[in-house]
C-alpha cells in the first residue's frame, strides 16, 4: 500500500510545467507580463515502473488544485526578470482514507535572454532560474493511520536551464504561431533527481479575438535511488508524456485568457493525470 501512496504523487514540479500561452515572445524593455494560473489534476490510477497501468485500491483517487503566478519584467531589449510563485493543495481519498496538504511550493527566480535575430517575427532566448522551496514535507494524520501525504515537491533547491524557439508562420498559416522549449533542472541534494523536459507548442487564430492551441510535452526525472528508497521517500523517478488543447480569448487589447485540456498519454511511476487550467496573459 505504501507503494501506491509514493506513485500517486504529481508533485508540484509537474504543474509548473505547464505553459503560459505567449509567454515565450519578449515583453519588451520598461514592460510587464503577468500569467496568473489555475491548474486542476485529477488521477484515478497510475502507471509502474514498467509503464503498466494500475488504478488505485479501494476506489483511490488524487486531486491537486494548482494556483500559480507567473510573471516577466523587461529590463532592456534582450534581458528580462521572470518568476514564478506556486500555492497546490493535494488530496489523496479513497474507502478508508483521507489525505491532504497545501502549501506554496517551489518558488523559481531568473534572467531571460533574447538573442539577436534577423527576423522580428522568430525570437531565441535562454533562461536560467533558482529553485528555492517554500514549505518543508512532513508527514500527516490521515483518518485511520498515520501515513506518507502528497509531497509538495522535492523540498530542496536547484537551478533550471531552459531554451526557447519561438515565432509566427505568417508565410504558412496566416495569424499563426509556435514555441519549441527544451531544458533542463538538477536539484542540489544527494538523492537529485535530474530532470530533462521539452515540449511543442502550436496555435493559430481564428479571428480577431480567438485562438486555438495544442502542445506536446514530456518530463523525464531520474535519480539513483528508486521509489521508496530515499529517508523522505519523495518520489524522484518517474516520466510523463502529455497532450494538451486549447481555446484563447483576447478580452483587451492587453489581456488574453486561455482554457486547455490536458490527458496523460503514457508515464512510468507516476499518476496517470487529466484535467484543464485556467490562465490569463496580461501585458502592461
Amino acid at each position: 500500500m505504501k507503494k501506491i501512496f509514493l506513485l500517486v504523487y504529481v508533485l508540484i514540479i509537474v504543474s509548473t510545467f505547464h505553459q503560459k500561452a505567449m509567454a515565450q515572445f519578449p515583453v519588451g524593455a520598461g514592460r510587464f507580463m503577468l500569467a496568473p494560473t489555475y491548474n486542476y489534476y485529477h488521477a484515478g490510477g497510475y502507471w509502474d515502473k514498467n509503464g503498466l497501468y494500475n488504478s488505485y485500491s479501494s476506489g483511490g483517487k488524487f486531486t491537486s488544485n494548482y494556483f500559480g503566478i507567473y510573471g516577466a519584467a523587461g529590463i532592456d531589449r534582450k534581458w528580462e526578470f521572470v518568476f514564478n510563485i506556486p500555492l497546490v493543495v493535494q488530496t489523496y481519498s479513497d474507502s478508508v482514507r483521507l489525505i491532504q496538504n497545501g502549501s506554496l511550493g517551489d518558488v523559481s527566480l531568473g534572467l531571460t535572454y533574447f538573442t539577436q535575430m534577423t527576423d522580428p517575427q522568430k525570437h531565441f532566448s535562454i533562461t536560467g532560474s533558482i529553485i528555492i522551496p517554500l514549505y518543508q514535507n512532513m508527514p500527516l494524520p490521515s483518518t485511520i493511520s498515520s501515513v506518507t501525504p502528497p509531497f509538495v515537491g522535492f523540498q530542496t533547491t536547484g537551478a533550471e536551464l531552459k531554451l526557447d524557439y519561438s515565432g509566427s508562420t505568417q508565410e504558412i498559416w496566416k495569424s499563426s504561431y509556435y514555441v519549441f522549449e527544451a531544458g533542463a533542472r538538477q536539484y542540489f541534494s544527494s538523492y537529485g533527481p535530474t530532470q530533462f523536459f521539452g515540449s511543442a507548442t502550436f496555435g493559430t487564430a481564428l479571428d480577431d479575438d480567438w485562438k486555438l492551441t495544442g502542445k506536446l510535452s514530456f518530463v523525464n526525472s531520474s535519480s539513483n535511488y528508486i521509489v521508496g528508497a530515499t529517508p523522505d521517500g519523495v518520489n524522484r523517478d518517474y516520466s510523463y508524456f502529455r497532450m494538451e488543447v486549447g481555446a484563447g480569448r483576447k478580452v483587451t487589447k492587453a489581456t488574453q485568457i486561455y482554457l486547455n485540456l490536458f490527458q496523460d498519454i503514457t508515464g512510468r511511476n507516476i499518476g496517470r493525470g487529466t484535467g484543464f487550467s485556467i490562465f490569463a496573459v496580461i501585458r502592461f
